[in-house]
């Protein structure tokens, strides 16, 4: 009875063991996976600054158009006003996005390092189910992994929130799309009334609406790899939260 008693906790180690490797690949899988799809959402939106510039050249040069134009081109000035406050807009996300691409970048490297450490728990694991080790040392590891794997939570938390801020800042991007696209309808609607200034307002529209275009474009290009980012990002706390509930019910962690 004592021989069964004492080669149950050997099991369970054992059972452990390999779902803490099984464990620490499924991260793996998803932290590459995330990290890929979080590149390809920052790469779509390397162009905003260009595109953002190149609209404020546009908004000054239509409001030079509207000055010659006189009392026709008041109201083509004043949307062009409105055009260098989505400007202004645009350059503020980007700089966000410079600084959440920074963060996120940060937060792989540092789940690439618990992943690392959490494999080298695993060998540890290992070694202690094939010898003999006393209480001290199996409390040493348990407490090692216990606090890799509280960390490496937090940084699945941080991560997760690092994507919700990407998104919502896709979203942002959005907004000025729309109120772009708006203006460029209303510069073509007055430039059809502005007699000899037709052209010059018209040729501002369309170009407007090219620059829409371009921006549309990265907002497609983005969207999907920003959802997929936040379902692995999802996924790889669920991951990280089942991993602390499984060492809490071994007994490894304190409720």
């Amino acid at each position: 009875m004592n021989e069964v008693s004492s080669a149950l906790p050997q099991r369970i180690e054992a059972r452990r063991g390999s779902s803490d490797t099984q464990r620490s690949d499924r991260i793996q899988m998803r932290a590459d996976g995330l990290l890929g799809d979080c590149r390809r959402a920052f790469q779509a939106f390397s162009e905003l600054d260009e595109l953002a510039e190149n609209l404020r050249i546009l908004s000054l040069n239509a409001e030079l158009a509207a000055g010659r134009a006189g009392e026709m081109g008041r109201a083509v000035r004043a949307l062009t006003q409105y055009t260098r406050e989505l400007v202004n807009r645009l350059a503020q996300i980007q700089g966000e996005m410079d600084g959440l691409r920074t963060r996120s970048y940060a937060l792989s490297s540092s789940i690439m390092r618990g992943l690392l450490q959490m494999q080298l728990f695993e060998r540890a694991a290992g070694l202690i189910n094939d010898g003999e080790h006393d209480a001290g040392t199996c409390g040493a590891v348990n407490q090692a992994f216990r606090d890799i794997m509280r960390a490496m939570v937090e940084t699945l938390d941080n991560m997760s929130i690092c994507v919700e801020d990407v998104s919502r800042r896709a979203h942002a991007i959005e907004e000025v799309v729309s109120q772009s696209d708006s203006i460029a309808t209303n510069i073509a609607i007055e430039a059809s009334a502005a007699g000899a200034h037709e052209k010059e307002f018209r040729t501002v529209s369309d170009t407007m609406r090219r620059y829409v275009d371009d921006l549309r474009k990265m907002i497609d290009e983005a969207s999907d790899a920003v959802r997929r980012a936040s379902e692995k990002s999802d996924s790889l706390r669920r991951i990280g939260m089942d991993g602390l509930h499984s060492l809490r019910s071994d007994g490894v962690l304190a409720e």
